[in-house]
């Protein structure tokens, strides 16, 4: 089992036995809808109350090493938590699903395994959206292989009507640039 399967597996364990609802997004999900790439970390997004981050922190430091310091004001102030495993050195983040469309994305997340480790992995369309939001050159490579690989099994009303929530924050872009790639399939 490499480092990742083991980290995914630990990720997987610590979730489901503390009830935290999670997905894992980025690189990792994007391996597991087909991508031809590779990547050293695992980003996760965990459905949590506010209240509840110093208690998750503390599950999560018994196998992790943070990577800010002073990382419980870090992640009360970004909601996110940068760690590497103590042992294998896989590097994770953790960022609190705080929004409507992450929360969605967790509900909507499906088992599938990652070589020999299973766990809950976003869909490949919440994986378009996270990419689009943040938007690196990586990130746009990434969608269009994402449409190029699986544009006939693609729920594009969702697609849309969810891009289309983002206008309303400001990021019109989304949906425009959502529209642009899913002509030219």
């Amino acid at each position: 089992m490499t480092s990742l399967e083991k980290t995914i597996l630990l990720i997987d364990t610590v979730c489901n036995s503390s009830s935290i609802p999670y997905s894992i997004i980025g690189g990792i999900a994007n391996i597991i809808h087909g991508a031809g790439r590779t990547t050293q970390d695992i980003d996760i997004i965990i459905q949590i109350e506010l209240e509840e981050l110093e208690t998750v922190y503390d599950l999560f430091i018994q196998d992790f090493i943070p990577l800010k310091n002073d990382p419980k004001t870090f992640f009360r102030t970004y909601f996110v938590l940068p760690l590497k495993h103590k042992e294998h050195g896989t590097r994770v983040d953790i960022s609190a699903a705080l929004s409507e469309f992450e929360k969605n994305a967790i509900k909507r997340s499906e088992r599938h395994t990652f070589g020999s480790a299973e766990a809950f992995f976003c869909s490949p369309e919440d994986l378009i959206l996270f990419k689009l939001v943040a938007r690196r050159e990586q990130d746009l490579i990434d969608v269009r292989d994402i449409i190029l690989r699986l544009k006939d099994t693609l729920d594009t009303e969702y697609l849309f009507s969810t891009a289309k929530l983002f206008e309303e924050i400001g990021r019109p872009d989304i949906l425009d640039y959502l529209h642009s790639l899913l002509r030219n399939r």
